[in-house]
């Protein structure tokens, strides 16, 4: 199956024409696995652009603003619900929690912070579950 496919396949019309393009984009940029982006744009927010969660988290990856107002000025983002901006911020996050190396940990911490309670580390092992099938839709081992 092709990238595009599979984004596709995990999004339908859903989102942004254009999000295999933009997440392949933004993990060459931070070195992030661009199956596990769109596992978590899939967790996260369904990959609605325009989703809005009840803590104030935003668009494709559930940013919060307040907690990431400081990485967004250090990476001009203005517009939270810009498909771009927003898988900037949030590949920027999974970077810094070294999400290339440990990633179950830093999707702990993406989603419960420094508390990481339970029901984070379900969250992480989702996650992970839903790229290790994308990975293998990609190379040709499930149909």
């Amino acid at each position: 199956m092709t990238w595009t496919k599979l984004v596709f396949l995990v999004c339908g019309l859903n989102t942004s024409p254009d999000l295999h393009s933009q997440i392949d984009s933004v993990s060459k940029e931070f070195n992030i696995d661009r199956t596990l982006i769109l596992s978590v744009v899939r967790k996260e927010s369904h990959c609605s652009q325009d989703a809005l969660g009840s803590s104030d988290d935003r668009g494709l990856m559930q940013i919060i603003p307040k907690w990431h107002h400081d990485r967004m000025d250090k990476l001009k983002i203005t517009d939270l619900f810009d498909p771009i901006q927003n898988l900037r911020v949030g590949a920027h996050f999974l970077a810094s929690l070294n999400a290339a190396t440990t990633p179950y940990d830093a999707l702990v911490f993406y989603n419960g912070g420094s508390k990481k309670p339970q029901s984070s580390h379900k969250y992480a092992q989702d996650v992970l579950e839903k790229k290790e099938l994308y990975d293998k839709l990609l190379k040709g081992e499930v149909e």
